[in-house]
């Protein structure tokens, strides 16, 4: 299908594509084709160009052949630069809903200059109703024109209007101030023809024109009666119709705005769009004016494709165009640079902790990791972090706090505002906690002194679990203690100390750390002195050797403060007479101590052993005494001659003493021997000197049995041992004198033989 302008140049052809040509009036040719751009899964069908032929209206549809489907009714602004890639959309169904499906239609202008729209089996046409208007300004009726009752409408219209024939003449509205452009009939380009132009405005100069396409601009807004005079050979036309000329819109200027993006910081915000409608309407009287915003201003100039209500868009500059609905066309365009800004991220904050140095409630707190926290991964030169002590100072950014702040109350809510370095109104605040924590605090400790031991080298082993019982006894038992070489140590919790230390020099200085176990660690150090302490040496008397009953006095050295023997005793000396081994433990002024033993031993006594005596001789006997117990002893018969030997010889029958004494002086041994001899001789006659026999000392056996023979070994006599002896008798007859036998048997089992002589 081919349709023609209504001024006769142009045409356009429909189908599966749309095309646009230049139509050559003088000789019918079709020449520099332009295919429209539409969606691909359409297709052409209907299209119309507005009475002034400048917009072309094309039907499209996703079925063909009459079928229902989705239609679409573009408008293409031909004066407009690409204007074939550029369409606006004047009406289109809702893809989701079927009902109002409907098949292709045609489209066709009438001599209202308003453009009918077929709808397949409706009782009604559909009318733009101002075609010559862009975009919505066009009025789209949907059921604008009710035809007859049981009347339907199929897909065309019919394909010419002959109208056409009859002069007329078009024109694009203008605002006052501006030119409002005029174009005759083709019929005024006729040869031999004359045309005169009324423009209706008799307050200006230049109110009539001979031009075929003359401009006019008038100065004031309102409706103007114009008219045309064409007058041919044959005859003259005259056409008269009415313009309205409305106010030119101005546009107020708009403030760059800055707008803070969301915490998604992705780029993207909307505008306030009624910020920007007070502004551009700033220096407008009229209410019937219409605001769009515009991504450019090729798009605010020809009114395309303006920014939706609530678009998130992007930072750079932005076209507003401000249309005067009365109108065609009359508008103003002013720009605006639309800033967008990061937003601050509050991150989340935990409870922030500080030591409460000397426990007294009051402390400098430091905000310095509170606001690293709450930057978090932000850059710091692109966001400030500023504290305050109520939301409402912190909404006002007023009574900002210190970094370095005072802090006299545990709990106390803060509130931190994070707000961009650049534009201050983008901010978040975010509220926490400080608290103060306890501060460890060390007890006095005292020097922690040992005594060294028997090296004395003044090294010893130190337990310190001792102190960390002393200091966790008087604090929290959970806390930790350690102990380190130096302060710096301490400090940093390095180079810790074993439990069981040992020490390098006799006094040394070591540190003690007392950490508590809370949500930050607060300490405490303290030093303290470890001292080995010179092991004193203590000296006692040398060991004993004494006699059983002797006193011994023990005495230690006189350098000690107190002291304890093994028997219990505290005195520097004891005395006793008992043997054994006596230890002595002095302890000096610094509880350190030595020990020394020594003994007391006793002399044994002296004590017989045996004694061997040979008797039964006259000047060979010998007496032989043996003891025990310590020596060297010396001997006596008489208790006034001592000497080194035990044996005593040539000694007479009879009784002895044996003195014996040893050099310890302590005892002395007395001991009564017998020495037993047979006389050689007795001399029986009365006279008082030896008128018996008798065994010497034999009393001293009294157990012994005594026997005398004569020599032919009769006895004679049995002698009691404790008789006075033989008379030298048998049976009462003097023996005569001779030598006679004995035989001594002494009651332990020895004997003895002899001889003697009877003496007369």
């Amino acid at each position: 299908m081919n349709q023609f302008l209504p001024n006769g140049t142009p045409a356009n052809n429909l189908g599966t594509g749309a095309f646009i040509f230049d139509f050559d009036t003088t000789n019918g040719s079709v020449t520099n084709p332009t295919e429209l751009s539409f969606p691909s899964n359409l297709l052409a069908y209907g299209g119309e160009f507005s009475l002034d032929s400048r917009l072309f209206y094309l039907d499209l549809n996703t079925a063909q052949n009459g079928v229902f489907g989705e239609r679409t009714l573009l408008q293409y602004d031909t004066t407009s630069p690409n204007y074939q890639s550029n369409p606006i959309t004047i009406y289109q169904t809702d893809p989701l809903d079927s009902t109002d499906d409907v098949s292709r239609g045609a489209l066709q202008i009438g001599p209202d200059g308003k453009i009918y729209y077929s709808n397949d089996l409706k009782n009604y046409l559909s009318v733009i109703d101002q075609p010559n208007n862009i975009g919505a300004s066009a009025v789209f009726i949907l059921n604008g024109v009710s035809l007859a009752p049981g009347t339907n409408v199929n897909e065309g219209l019919p394909p010419f209007y002959n109208a056409f024939f009859t002069p007329r003449f078009s024109f694009v509205e203008g605002c006052s101030g501006n030119p409002t452009q005029f174009t005759a009939d083709a019929l005024a380009t006729c040869p031999n023809t004359t045309l005169l132009w009324n423009f209706g405005d008799s307050t200006s100069s230049t109110n009539t024109s001979t031009l075929i396409n003359p401009s006019h601009t008038y100065v004031n807004p309102g409706d103007y009666q114009v008219s045309l005079t064409i007058t041919t050979p044959l005859e003259t036309f005259t056409i008269i119709d009415t313009i309205t000329v409305v106010n030119q819109p101005n546009a107020g200027t708009i403030n760059d705005i800055i707008v803070c993006d969301d915490l998604s910081n992705d780029g993207l915000a909307t505008i306030d769009f009624s910020l920007v409608s007070q502004q551009v309407l700033q220096n407008n009287t009229s209410n019937n004016l219409e605001i769009s915003l515009h991504y450019n201003l090729t798009e605010a100039q020809q009114d395309f494709n303006s920014v939706a209500p609530n678009t998130e868009l992007t930072a750079g500059i932005y076209y507003v165009r401000l249309d005067n609905l009365n109108s065609n066309g009359c508008y103003d365009v002013t720009s605006f640079e639309f800033n967008l800004v990061n937003s601050p991220i509050a991150n989340p904050i935990q409870t922030q902790y500080t030591c409460d140095i000397g426990n007294d409630g009051i402390e400098t707190i430091d905000f310095t990791q509170a606001a690293s926290e709450i930057l978090g991964s932000q850059n710091p030169i692109d966001f400030d972090v500023s504290f305050y002590s109520s939301n409402n100072d912190a909404q006002n950014r007023i009574n900002e706090l210190p970094y370095f702040h005072i802090l006299n109350a545990t709990n106390s809510p803060f509130y931190a505002r994070i707000e961009n370095s650049d534009f201050t109104s983008c901010f978040e605040i975010i509220s926490f906690d400080f608290e103060l924590i306890e501060e460890p605090q060390i007890p006095f400790i005292n020097d922690f002194e040992v005594c060294d031991d028997d090296s004395r080298d003044g090294i010893e082993i130190f337990d310190l679990t001792t102190i960390r019982d002393q200091i966790l006894s008087s604090t929290a038992s959970n806390w930790d203690v350690s102990f380190h070489p130096d302060q710096a140590s301490a400090l940093s919790n390095s180079n810790a100390l074993p439990d069981n230390y040992q020490n390098t020099q006799a006094i040394e200085q070591i540190y003690i750390r007392l950490a508590n176990n809370g949500p930050i660690t607060c300490i405490d150090t303290q030093p303290f002195t470890i001292v080995v302490n010179e092991k004193p040496v203590i000296t006692v008397t040398d060991p004993v050797v004494t006699c059983p009953d002797d006193e011994v006095t023990l005495t230690a050295s006189n350098n000690f403060d107190s002291y304890l023997w093994s028997n219990g005793e505290t005195t520097r000396s004891i005395t006793t007479t008992l043997p054994g081994i006596y230890s002595v433990t002095g302890i000096d002024n610094n509880g350190c101590t030595d020990r020394i033993s020594t003994s007391i031993n006793h002399y044994d006594l002296t004590q017989l052993e045996s004694i061997e005596i040979e008797q039964f001789t006259i000047r060979s006997n010998s007496i032989k005494i043996d003891v025990t117990g310590d020596g060297p002893w010396q001997y006596s018969t008489d208790n006034f001659i001592f000497q080194d030997s035990p044996v005593f010889t040539n000694l007479l029958p009879g009784f002895y003493t044996i003195t014996v004494r040893s050099q310890t002086n302590c005892n002395t041994l007395t001991v009564p021997a017998t020495i037993v001899a047979a006389p050689p001789y007795f001399t029986p006659n009365e006279d008082g000197f030896h008128d018996y026999w008798q065994v010497t000392a034999i009393e001293t056996e009294p157990d012994a049995s005594i026997y005398i023979f004569d020599r032919f070994g009769k006895l004679l006599k049995q002698l009691d041992p404790l008789s006075v002896g033989w008379d030298g008798t048998y049976n009462d007859n003097p023996m005569p004198s001779t030598d006679y036998w004995y035989l001594v048997e002494l009651a332990d089992g020895r004997s003895f033989k002899g001889h003697f002589s009877l003496i007369r």
